[in-house]
């Protein structure tokens, strides 16, 4: 399989950003686990309009692309400044799920957060109203994040499953 680039995205992938937010998983898959209604990262316009300089978006996260064969296949919100998300989201092109393209980005952005001398990581998943996680929760294990047992209302009836992962 070709190998994967990481790099800073700019506003010129925020079209391919959307796209693979949009392709990733259904409204159907996503009903219970998400803040339902467009987002960001569902919308051209409002992605372009969050964006600021640069791969920062208006409240300072970062955003980085992979790509292979040189089209965007997945991309990572990453943030040092948030005390609960530092690491906001990650997805895969649903063609390119299960190929590494996740675990690349991962650990880019572990390997940035260590060389500014982050020690601890800290993100969040979902369950739903039943309290069955999101997909993304085995991801995460993987990864070496652990599930700190804290779970947090949302306000749209799923609620936030928060991990942490201190970095060596």
């Amino acid at each position: 399989m070709t190998p994967i680039k990481i790099r800073p995205a700019s506003k010129n992938d925020v079209s391919s950003i959307v796209a693979i937010r949009l392709g990733a998983f259904t409204d159907e898959e996503a009903a219970g686990y998400i803040i339902p209604g467009d987002n960001m990262y569902t919308s051209t316009k409002k992605m372009r309009e969050m964006w600021g300089t640069k791969n920062l978006l208006e409240d300072g996260s970062e955003v980085f692309v992979a790509e292979r064969e040189g089209r965007v296949v997945g991309f990572i919100v990453f943030n040092m400044r948030s005390i609960d998300d530092n690491i906001d989201n990650v997805i895969v092109a649903k063609a390119e799920q299960g190929s590494g393209v996740g675990k690349a980005l991962v650990e880019y952005v572990e390997s940035l957060a260590k060389s500014r001398g982050v020690d601890v990581l800290r993100l969040d998943t979902t369950e739903n109203v039943e309290g069955v996680p999101w997909r993304a929760y085995g991801f995460w294990i993987k990864m070496g994040y652990v599930d700190t047992g804290e779970r947090v209302a949302s306000g749209y009836g799923f609620k936030d499953i928060r991990f942490v992962k201190k970095l060596k």
